[in-house]
């Protein structure tokens, strides 16, 4: 009896932990379905917005889901098929019929939003563009007061295949590995942008800017870069078979292991550039072409 009677103290204190313990465990699962609750009811918000004839209200929508998006990341892979969804439905090129027009604002919300996301955390997100209008899109990235740098503009392996981005601002975005067969991308600005491994067969970037871009391993075969500026471009190991570089500027570009079987180089600026290791001159024509100083050229 007497030990009995000196182990319920005992007994009564683990109960109360116990007790305690499953109190915890309910309210923090009372706390997790109260967010759940939150993140949904924010959700439908966001989505009944979209449907707005207010641009001012979509707009509001588009960035309801970018909070959402921050603050809930599992959800990201939705939102970013679903504001995709949103740009292929709105998307219709240069409005007003003027010729510096830029894409509604709306749309250009989307988009910025877009750029600006983390792609690591899209998952099986579907980030389709293909045959997309964004003709004259306006810049999205961002200015990093503390690294005074340019971020943002993330599009690695999006898929852009036939979609029209003429004069679109696409400095310093990061494209890497993406998808932009059949694009349209005259006049477009590229100056610094990280686009290695992407496919640009049979692209149109004539007039298109891409100063110190990165263009690595690019698959470019077909691809037209008539007065395209490619100067101090980073252009290794690419497939530039049948492109046509006429009156490109290339001063300072780096060459090195590109194969130009049959590239079409008349009148192109290669002043200083590097085309050691590159495959198939001897059958590009370089007719009129500036080779001052170029290295890598056969004697």
């Amino acid at each position: 009896m007497v030990l009995v009677a000196s182990s319920l103290p005992g007994i009564a204190a683990l109960a109360a932990l116990l007790f305690t313990w499953v109190s915890v465990e309910q309210s923090g699962e009372q706390l997790r379905i109260a967010e759940r609750g939150q993140v949904t009811g924010r959700f439908n918000a966001a989505i009944g917005s979209l449907a707005s004839p207010a641009v001012d209200v979509r707009l509001g929508g588009i960035y309801g889901l970018e909070r959402l998006m921050r603050d809930s990341p599992p959800d990201q892979p939705t939102i970013v098929s679903l504001l995709t969804a949103y740009v292929r439905e709105h998307a219709h090129g240069q409005v007003a019929g003027s010729a510096d027009a830029r894409q509604a604002t709306d749309v250009q919300g989307a988009m910025t939003v877009l750029a600006n996301r983390d792609p690591a955390r899209d998952g099986r997100g579907d980030f389709n563009l293909r045959n997309v209008r964004l003709r004259h899109l306006g810049y999205m990235g961002m200015w990093d007061r503390a690294r005074q740098r340019v971020i943002g503009i993330n599009f690695p392996e999006a898929d852009f295949s036939s979609a029209d981005l003429s004069d679109a601002d696409l400095e310093h975005a990061r494209l890497t590995g993406a998808v932009m067969a059949s694009t349209a991308l005259r006049e477009a600005t590229l100056n610094e942008a990280q686009l290695a491994d992407a496919v640009l067969t049979n692209a149109d970037l004539a007039r298109s800017h891409l100063v110190r871009a990165d263009l690595r391993r690019i698959q470019a075969t077909g691809a037209h870069f008539e007065n395209t500026y490619l100067t101090g471009a980073e252009m290794e190991d690419a497939d530039l078979q049948r492109a046509s570089l006429v009156r490109a500027s290339l001063p300072g570009a780096i060459l090195r292991g590109a194969d130009l079987r049959q590239a079409d180089l008349r009148d192109a600026d290669f002043t200083g550039a590097d085309l050691t290791g590159a495959k198939n001159l001897s059958t590009a024509g370089f007719d009129g072409a500036v080779l001052k100083d170029t290295r890598g050229l056969p004697a």
